[in-house]
């Protein structure tokens, strides 16, 4: 039980003061003291502290440290894990970039973690609504999270007062009602047919088809080695394990539902056998790398097979922006599998989609457009009263 006591004494000058000082056992069995100036504070933070000690969160002041230093702990544990191969360093720059523009400069990086309480976290999450897009500011604040939870961790907090806390955003917006950027299918076979004779060795026709196809990330499709594509029959496929990084580094996919196994038509299977054929070989065995077989930059891809490849489509001119990136054929090919019969499991499947709330936020939208409901309705009552 925490008591408080008042004392006085005499400075060296002469001059009479006077304190409040409270006294208690922690968890630990260590005698903690701590001075106020007045009564009514000792008590407020006798009633905080005797609450915690109560329901087993409380921590010492003296063992906390401020939320800077929690954050900057917390990337430095973060950073262990990329060098050990268990997180992609990309996302450690997301959460150093989060901490050093958008959680230091706020007020709340001087408080000490011990004492962050709901109010505290609900204000900062207020200055993010009010001074960053929804979008960064729902990204920071998880991350904040994360910072306390490892503080948790690390006993330097009793509990994490920012999960019943979050960022308000722009009300009645609709996933729905984003327009996708897929090129019409049109263009998309300009593209396809010009890939077909664009090198001899195939490699425009492969690169162009995998991300169609296959609608693979081109991070993915990076990564890609000879061993990560079963051409046998009868069920050829590609199997998506690894992705190269913004520096060309190779690594694990961010998360489990993105390994997967995405099946290959018979077009791709032969334009992968004939660039396997032609493509560099290389000590990691790399399909899509550079001229020595590493891993090719994002950018030249872009500015050296893309662009061109548009170029000699029709569908730009010299020193135009292209209309659609290579992401692109990534929506479009997703949205073939839609018009095409794929369920929505088997889209979260083969796309590497984190749940299938994902895919139908994104894409639910080509299903209903797809759909005839009113042949499926006839269709249903035909499978029971047809003869």
């Amino acid at each position: 039980m925490a008591k408080i006591r008042k004392r006085s004494w005499t400075t060296k000058t002469g001059e009479r003061r006077t304190a409040w000082q409270l006294n208690y056992v922690d968890s630990d069995g260590n005698l903690q003291q701590k001075q106020f100036g007045t009564k009514r504070d000792a008590d407020d933070e006798r009633i905080r502290v005797e609450g915690q000690i109560a329901r087993g969160v409380h921590v010492p002041d003296k063992r906390s440290a401020t939320v800077a230093d929690a954050a900057k702990a917390f990337l430095s544990d973060f950073e262990n894990l990329v060098e050990t191969g268990k997180r992609a360093r990309i996302t450690l720059n997301g959460y150093d970039q989060h901490v050093r523009l958008h959680l230091l400069p706020f007020e709340i990086a001087n408080s000490k973690i011990s004492r962050l309480n709901g109010p505290d976290c609900v204000n900062y999450a207020r200055e993010l609504e009010s001074n960053r897009s929804d979008d960064l500011a729902q990204r920071v604040f998880s991350t904040f999270r994360m910072i306390i939870d490892y503080s948790l961790g690390q006993g330097c907090i009793g509990s994490n007062p920012a999960k019943a806390v979050s960022v308000r955003t722009a009300s009645g917006w609709n996933t729905d009602d984003e327009p996708l950027d897929i090129p019409p299918l049109v263009t998309l076979k300009k593209v396809l047919q010009v890939s077909s004779t664009f090198d001899k060795r195939g490699r425009a026709e492969a690169f162009v088809s995998v991300l169609l196809f296959q609608a693979l990330r081109a991070s993915e499709l990076r990564a890609l080695t000879r061993r990560s594509i079963v051409l046998s029959n009868p069920s050829p496929e590609i199997q998506v394990r690894r992705k190269a990084d913004r520096w060309n580094n190779i690594e694990r996919v961010k998360t489990k539902n993105s390994i997967r196994n995405v099946p290959i038509g018979p077009r791709t299977v032969k334009a992968l056998r004939k660039w396997m054929l032609a493509c560099p070989t290389s000590k990691d065995g790399l399909i899509f790398g550079n001229g020595i077989g590493k891993v090719e930059s994002y950018a030249n891809y872009y500015n050296r097979l893309w662009v061109p490849l548009l170029i000699a489509s029709g569908i730009i001119e010299g020193g135009e922006p292209p209309p659609f990136g290579m992401h692109s054929l990534r929506h479009a090919g997703i949205s073939l599998w839609i018009k095409n019969g794929a369920t929505p499991k088997q889209v979260k499947t083969w796309a590497g989609h984190a749940s299938i709330q994902t895919t139908w936020d994104i894409y639910g939208h080509l299903w209903r457009e797809y759909q005839d409901e009113r042949k499926a309705a006839k269709a249903a009552e035909q499978a029971l009263f047809s003869r």
